[in-house]
């Protein structure tokens, strides 16, 4: 694992440089992750602009309903781990999806549906210091992340902070990145 970062940041980087998708970049950076962390999902929530609503989140191993189901979602509402944390600007972890009685019904349903049991969602902070979504990391109930899979995590979220802050940009540009505008909030209860 110690030359994974350094090849992992090189490779998005590039990547960017290149004028790629952002939704391909973070694609790869959710599935490079999972091939070091067995038995984890990885995933990215996309805030729009107003960072009121999640607009797009990629989970390549999941059923794309779960992905569907997240847009849309008012931050405000609070209804999950990674609108906690957006909202927080910290890190949320849920050791317990099913009793976690922090979020609503609806996403602890939505989480259980797709196998989600426990799970850390980490903030993607940009260098103004605004959330622009989130890193999701899932993880076997009771195998929690070691200290060194967190820093690692927490070193992704904000490499998925670049990638987002790039898709903004290519999105000023009139460049397609994969993220769909909502016309309106909803709540997930």
């Amino acid at each position: 694992m110690p030359d994974f970062l350094p090849d992992l940041s090189a490779r998005v980087l590039g990547a960017m440089a290149h004028g790629e998708a952002a939704a391909d970049i973070l694609l790869d950076l959710c599935l490079s992750f999972e091939r070091q962390l067995p038995d984890s999902i990885v995933g990215v929530t996309i805030l729009d602009r107003s960072a009121q609503l999640f607009e797009h989140a990629i989970f390549p191993s999941l059923a794309e309903d779960y992905a569907a189901a997240l847009r849309g979602i008012l931050v405000a509402d609070r209804p999950g781990s990674c609108a906690l944390a957006v909202f927080g600007g910290k890190t949320v972890e849920c050791t317990d999806v099913a009793f976690d009685g922090r979020f609503s019904k609806g996403w602890r349903e939505l989480g259980l549906k797709h196998g989600l049991r426990a799970l850390i969602s980490i903030p993607a902070i940009d260098s103004r210091g605004a959330a622009l979504g989130t890193l999701v990391v899932t993880y076997p109930p009771g195998d929690p992340l070691s200290g060194e899979q967190r820093n690692l995590a927490d070193a992704l979220a904000a490499l998925a902070a670049q990638v987002l802050s790039y898709q903004q940009s290519q999105v000023g540009l009139g460049r397609a990145t994969g993220a769909q505008a909502q016309p309106a909030g909803r709540s997930l209860h």
